[in-house]
C-alpha cells in the first residue's frame, strides 16, 4: 500500500519539478520516459494490492464461518444438556433458561464477528478504493497531459 503512495508522490514531482511552458496557462513539460516508468511500476504493484483485499475477504469469510460454527456448536451443546434434563420440571425449566442463555449468547458473539470482520473488511476496502481512485486519476492527469501536449505540440 506505502509502495503505490511512494510512487504517485514521485509522479507528483515530476510533474511539480517540470519546466513550465511560458503563457501556457500552467502546461509544463514532463519527461515522458520518467512518468511512464512510475505508471508501470503502478501497474506492477496494484495486482499485490488487490490480492491483499482478497485476502482480507478471505479472512472475513472465514472468521464468520468460525462464528456460525461456534454458534452452532453452542446451539448443539444447549440441547445435549436439555435432553439429559428433561426427567424433572423443575431441572427441565432450569436446561431450558440455560440453553436460551447458551444459545444468546451463542448469536451475540457470532454477530459481534461478523461486524468486526466486516468493519475491518470495509476499512482496507475503503482505503483500497482511495488509493486506487487516486492512482487512476493522476494517470488520467498524466495521460490528458500528453495528449494535450502531442496535439499542441508542446514536448
Amino acid at each position: 500500500m506505502m509502495e503505490i503512495y511512494r510512487v504517485l508522490d514521485e509522479m507528483e514531482l515530476i510533474i511539480k519539478e517540470s519546466k513550465k511552458v511560458p503563457f501556457s496557462n500552467g502546461k509544463v513539460i514532463v519527461e515522458t520516459h520518467k512518468f511512464l516508468d512510475r505508471l508501470d511500476r503502478i501497474r506492477a504493484i496494484l495486482p499485490e494490492e488487490l490480492e491483499t483485499a482478497k485476502l482480507v475477504l478471505n479472512e472475513k469469510e472465514r472468521i464468520v464461518r468460525e462464528a456460525c460454527d461456534e454458534a452452532e456448536q453452542y446451539f448443539e451443546m444447549s440441547k445435549d444438556k436439555v435432553a439429559r434434563m428433561v426427567d424433572e420440571n423443575e431441572i427441565t425449566q432450569q436446561a431450558m433458561k440455560v440453553a436460551e442463555e447458551i444459545v444468546s449468547k451463542a448469536e451475540e458473539v457470532a454477530i459481534e464477528i461478523r461486524r468486526d470482520a466486516n468493519e475491518y473488511a470495509e476499512g482496507v476496502l475503503a482505503h483500497m478504493e482511495i488509493v486506487l481512485s487516486r492512482g487512476l486519476e493522476a494517470v488520467s492527469r498524466g495521460r490528458d497531459d500528453i495528449k494535450q501536449a502531442l496535439k499542441t505540440g508542446d514536448f
